[in-house]
C-alpha cells in the first residue's frame, strides 16, 4: 500500500484546503442537529471515490450538498443496520432492569441484569466491534463504489474482499482506531477539535478506505 503515506499529507495538498476545512466545521456544528453529520458523511464518500477514482484533487468543493446529505443518510443507515444486532442484544437488559422497579424481589433481578449485561459485553458486543471494525474499510469503499446500501450489506462480499487483502485491511482498521482515539482527544480541545483534529482524522480514514480498494482492484486484474 505505497500511497497510504499520502493519506496523511494530501489535504493540505489542495490550494483550498483551509476555506474547505471552515465549511466543514460549520457542518459539524449542524451535526447537533443530525442533518450535519449526514452531510459530513457524504462527504467523505466522495473522499473515498475520488481516491478510488485516483484523481487528482481529492478534497471535493463543498457543491451539491443535497446530494452529500441524501447519500450520507444512506450510508449511515447502512452502519445503524450493522449495529442493530449489537443494539438488540441490549434490550433484554432494559425489560430486566424496568421490571426490578415494579417487582418486590427487585433487587435479584437486578443481580441478574447486571450479569446478563456483562457476559453480553465481553462475549458478543466486544468480539463483535472487533469484527465489525476490521470490515469497515471494506464496507466504507464497497458503498462508495456504487452508493447502494445493499453493496455495504453484502455479508458473503465483505468477507470475500476480507480474506483477500486480510493483511491491508487489518492495518487500515488499526490506523482508522488510532485516528479515532486522536479525534476524541480532539474534542477535549473543543475549538481545536472541530476545526482540525476531529475532521482531519475522518479525513484520512476516507482516504485510506479508497486507497484499500485500489490496491485490491489492482491484485485482483493481476491474478
Amino acid at each position: 500500500m505505497n500511497d497510504l503515506g499520502k493519506a496523511f499529507s494530501f489535504p493540505f495538498k489542495d490550494p483550498a484546503w483551509v476555506s474547505k476545512f471552515v465549511l466543514a466545521a460549520l457542518f459539524m456544528v449542524l451535526a447537533v442537529f443530525l442533518v450535519g453529520i449526514f452531510i459530513l458523511a457524504g462527504y467523505l464518500v466522495q473522499v473515498t471515490q475520488r481516491v478510488m477514482q485516483r484523481e487528482e484533487h481529492v478534497l471535493p468543493e463543498w457543491a451539491d450538498v443535497g446530494v452529500m446529505l441524501i447519500v450520507g443518510f444512506k450510508f449511515c443507515v447502512t452502519y445503524v443496520i450493522y449495529l442493530l444486532p449489537m443494539l438488540l442484544l441490549y434490550v433484554p437488559f432494559l425489560i430486566m432492569v424496568v421490571m426490578g422497579t415494579f417487582v418486590d424481589n427487585g433487587e435479584s433481578l437486578d443481580t441478574i441484569a447486571g450479569l446478563y449485561l456483562v457476559c453480553v459485553v465481553f462475549l458478543l458486543v466486544i468480539p463483535y466491534s472487533l469484527v465489525l471494525t476490521l470490515l469497515s474499510p471494506i464496507i466504507a469503499y464497497r458503498f462508495a463504489e456504487r452508493e447502494r446500501i445493499s453493496d455495504a450489506l453484502d455479508i458473503g462480499g465483505v468477507f470475500k474482499a476480507f480474506t483477500r487483502n486480510w493483511q491491508s485491511t487489518a492495518v487500515v482498521a488499526l490506523i482508522g482506531m488510532g485516528l479515532s482515539s486522536l479525534a476524541a482527544i480532539g474534542v477535549v480541545f473543543f475549538i481545536i477539535g472541530i476545526l482540525f483534529t476531529i475532521f482531519y482524522a475522518y479525513l484520512v480514514m476516507a482516504y485510506m478506505n479508497g486507497v484499500l480498494y485500489v490496491d485490491q482492484a489492482k491484485e485482483q486484474a493481476i491474478a
